[in-house]
């Protein structure tokens, strides 16, 4: 689902916060914390660009008592930031049915809390998680990817233990590195949003973007520069992405 930011005049200041992972033995999140703050402090918008939580390597064993605690997580930075809009694009670790039913009510329910979706325009940038890269540049395969993770149900306990392992010897770097190249990353996610017409001749300038867990700041491809901000797990590098629009001139520069 792809929407057109919902409202004028454009924001000025956009930061795109994804790959917390939160819930799971490996997220970073707590110690970025002060960052996540200080940058949404100094935006209009903030969009939560998927994988915020991580169901399928949850700590918590009851999928309710998860999705009470990610509803709950995203409630409080909306209340304490009351002024500011969000917008939640769904990832794969966070496509749990019952989870995106609470999203959902937020939305209703929240003044502040303008949409949710998958792929998020506005003016000449273009925000999406970034797993639209497993399909393979088609939208069935990408669909099919996607239900996959919503189907899945919370790995059993003594997966937990080698996979925790893999990760404090750094294994899911080498992992990330090797599948999710940032050229061939790219390529992917201008091959998927080319069949959405979104691309140079379209307008669209830059694309931010999670998923890959690797940092990606101004790649350029087909005329278009792509950022992503890692991934708030241990041993990976993490920033936000800024969107600063000029609103008066029509242009935007992005950084760190």
């Amino acid at each position: 689902m792809i929407h057109d930011w919902p409202s004028k005049p454009l924001p000025k200041r956009v930061v795109f916060i994804s790959d917390l992972h939160l819930m799971s033995s490996r997220s970073t999140a707590e110690e970025h914390e002060y960052l996540i703050a200080s940058m949404i402090e100094r935006s209009d918008v903030v969009v939560w660009g998927g994988d915020l939580f991580d169901f399928r390597w949850s700590r918590f064993r009851d999928e309710l008592e998860a999705v009470r605690f990610a509803s709950g997580y995203l409630r409080s930075w909306h209340n304490r930031f009351p002024n500011h809009q969000f917008v939640f694009l769904c990832g794969n670790h966070d496509a749990s049915p019952a989870f995106l039913d609470e999203v959902r009510r937020q939305v209703d329910d929240q003044s502040n809390f303008v949409l949710m979706g998958d792929v998020l325009r506005i003016d000449d940038t273009v925000m999406l998680h970034g797993d639209q890269i497993e399909g393979r540049g088609t939208i069935a395969r990408f669909e099919n990817y996607r239900q996959k993770w919503a189907d899945k149900k919370r790995a059993p306990l003594w997966r937990f233990a080698p996979y925790d392992a893999i990760v404090a010897a750094r294994g899911h770097k080498v992992a990330a590195a090797i599948a999710h190249r940032n050229r061939m990353a790219v390529n992917k996610l201008a091959r998927f949003l080319d069949l959405h017409d979104l691309n140079f001749d379209n307008g669209i300038r830059r694309v931010v973007f999670g998923h890959t867990h690797r940092m990606v700041l101004g790649y350029e491809h087909h005329q278009m520069q792509f950022y992503s901000g890692g991934a708030a797990i241990r041993h990976v590098p993490f920033h936000p992405i800024e969107i600063e629009f000029d609103c008066e001139n029509g242009g935007n520069r992005s950084s760190r």
